[in-house]
C-alpha cells in the first residue's frame, strides 16, 4: 500500500457539512424526496450562511455526522461508487482539520468509521459493496500521515474485511514493506505484537507463509512463550517449509520453545530415527496437535515431514545416487508400494530431483535440495561421504580427458593419410618420367662410341667403390 497526498477541495465548513448530509441522506433505505430535503435542512439550520460557528459546534456537529454514519454501516449506498468514496475522502478531511489528530477524540471518530465501513461491507452480501469498503479504507489509510498510530487499526479493518469477504490477496502486504511501516508508527513495541498477532490470525487460514511472517516479526518485538509456540507450529504447517531457523535463530526462542520443545527434538537428531519417534509422538500429543487450531498442522503433516526429510538424508548418503525400494521402505516406515508415492512427493516438495526405475525397483538421484544432513551437520561420515566423491569426479574427469584425447587422435589420422598419398602421388610421376626418357633414347639416337667409353669407366668406379 502506497501513501499518497490527498487532495481535498477548498471548501468552507459550511458546504463540507451539507456535502457530507446529502450524501448520508442518499444512503438511508427507502428514503423518498422529502426524508431526504428534512435530512438534509436539518443540518443546513445548523450552519447558517453569515454566523460564526465555534469550534465546539463544529465538533458536535461532525459528531454528528459521523454517529449517523455508524448507523448505516459506513453509508456505502450512492447514484455511484466514486461520490460514496469521494464523501469518505471528505469526511477524513473534515475529521482532519475540525479536530486535534493527536487527540484521543480524533482517534476515536476515525476509528469508528473505520469499524462502520468494514461491517458495511461485511454484512452487504454485495462484492460491489465489499469493493468500495476496501477503497474506502484504503484510502483512508493513505490520508493518515506515515506515523499515525491510527494506520495499523485502518489496516486491520481492511484486512478483516478482505478475509472474510475477498481474497487478502488483494492487500500487497510484504514483509519488508510492513516491517517499514513498523518502524513508522508511533506506537509501543506491544501494541505492534497485537497488531501483527491479529494480522497473523486474518491470514492463518488463507496463507500460512504470510501469517509466519507476521509472528516472525512479532518475535523480534517481544520473545513470548504462546508466540514462539504458535510460529513453530504455524511453520510446520506450511506445506513446503521444512526448516524451522527463520524461527530459532532469533534471539531467545530456544529459551522459550514450552510445549514445542518436543516437535523441536524430532527435526534435530538422526533423520532416520527421527521417523519413528515421530510417530511414536504423534501418538501421544494428539490431544494437544488438535487443541492448537492450527489449519494443516496435524500428526500427519509432521510425519510426512520427518518422512521427506528422511528421504533426503538417504539421498544425500547414497554414494552411487542409487536407491533401491527396500532401504527407503525400511526408513520410512512404510510398504515398498508406496515408496513411489513419496519420491514423487519429495520430487514436488522440490527436495530432490530423481528417476524411478519400476523394473529395477531403483531410484535414480539427479539432484538434491541444499536442506540435507550435510549442510545442517557435517560432521566425520560427512567429510568422508564427501572425499569419496571428490575422488570418483576426478576419476570420472580423468576417464573423460582420456577419450577426449582418443577422439582427437582418430580425428588426426585421416589428415595423416591424405599427407602420405599426396607424397606417394610425387614419386609415381618422377618414375613416369624416367620410364618416358627411357622410351625416348630407346626411340631415338644410341650414344656415340665416346659415350659408351665414359659410362663403362663410371661404372667400373662404382664397382670398385663398393668392392672397397
Amino acid at each position: 500500500m502506497a501513501d499518497c497526498i490527498p487532495i481535498a477541495p477548498e471548501l468552507p465548513f459550511r458546504q463540507q457539512v451539507i456535502e457530507l448530509a446529502s450524501h448520508i441522506a442518499r444512503s438511508v433505505p427507502n428514503a423518498d424526496q422529502a426524508s431526504y430535503r428534512e435530512f438534509v435542512s436539518s443540518y443546513e439550520s445548523q450552519v447558517k450562511e453569515g454566523e460564526d460557528i465555534s469550534d465546539e459546534q463544529k465538533r458536535q456537529i461532525v459528531q454528528s455526522l459521523v454517529g449517523k454514519i455508524g448507523e448505516l454501516k459506513g453509508a456505502l449506498e450512492g447514484v455511484k461508487e466514486s461520490d460514496v468514496e469521494s464523501s469518505h475522502l471528505l469526511l477524513q478531511y473534515t475529521l482532519a482539520n475540525t479536530f486535534d489528530p493527536s487527540s484521543e477524540e480524533y482517534s476515536t471518530l476515525v476509528k469508528n468509521v473505520a469499524d462502520a465501513v468494514k461491517n458495511g461491507g461485511e454484512n452487504s452480501g454485495k462484492q460491489s459493496r465489499v469493493d468500495v469498503a476496501s477503497r474506502i479504507l484504503s484510502n483512508t489509510y493513505n490520508h493518515l500521515p506515515t506515523s499515525s498510530p491510527l494506520r495499523p487499526t485502518v489496516l486491520l479493518s481492511l484486512l478483516s474485511l478482505l478475509s472474510t469477504s475477498s481474497d487478502l490477496s488483494a492487500v500487497p502486504l510484504t514483509s519488508a514493506a510492513l516491517s517499514t511501516s513498523l518502524s513508522q508508527w508511533s506506537i509501543t513495541s506491544s501494541a505492534k505484537v497485537s497488531f501483527l498477532i491479529s494480522a497473523s490470525d486474518l491470514y492463518i487460514s488463507s496463507d500460512l507463509s504470510k501469517s509466519l511472517d507476521f509472528l516472525t516479526l512479532a518475535l523480534k518485538e517481544s520473545v513470548d512463550a504462546q508466540i514462539v509456540e504458535k510460529a513453530i507450529l504455524v511453520n510446520l504447517a506450511v506445506i513446503d517449509k521444512f526448516e524451522l531457523d527463520d524461527v530459532l535463530k532469533i534471539q531467545g526462542v530456544k529459551d522459550n520453545l514450552g510445549k514445542a520443545q518436543s516437535v523441536i527434538e524430532l527435526f534435530q537428531g538422526d533423520e532416520i530415527e527421527a521417523v519413528e519417534k515421530g510417530q511414536q509422538w504423534a501418538t501421544t500429543n494428539s490431544s494437544w496437535i488438535e487443541s492448537a487450531g492450527i489449519p494443516r498442522f496435524t500428526a500427519e503433516s509432521v510425519v510426512r515431514k520427518l518422512r521427506l526429510i528422511a528421504l533426503l538424508a538417504l539421498a544425500s548418503k547414497a554414494e552411487t545416487r542409487q536407491l533401491e525400494y527396500a532401504p527407503i521402505a525400511k526408513a520410512l516406515k512404510i510398504d515398498d508400494s508406496e515408496v513411489e508415492a513419496w519420491v514423487i512427493d519429495a520430487v514436488r516438495s522440490k527436495l530432490i530431483s530423481a528417476r524411478i526405475s519400476q523394473p529395477l525397483s531403483l531410484i535414480k538421484i539427479q539432484t538434491i535440495s541444499s536442506l540435507s544432513t550435510s549442510s545442517r551437520r557435517f560432521g566425520t561420515d560427512e567429510w568422508q561421504l564427501l572425499e569419496k566423491r571428490l575422488s570418483e569426479w576426478k576419476k570420472s574427469v580423468n576417464e573423460a580427458r582420456i577419450v577426449v584425447e582418443e577422439a582427437q587422435k582418430i580425428a588426426e589420422q585421416p589428415l595423416q593419410q591424405n599427407q602420405q598419398r599426396r607424397q606417394g602421388g610425387g614419386g609415381g610421376h618422377a618414375g613416369n618420367n624416367n620410364k618416358r626418357e627411357n622410351r625416348t633414347r630407346e626411340g631415338g639416337e644410341q650414344p656415340n662410341g665416346q659415350q659408351q667409353q665414359q659410362q663403362q669407366q663410371q661404372q667400373q668406379q662404382t664397382e670398385e667403390v663398393v668392392a672397397a
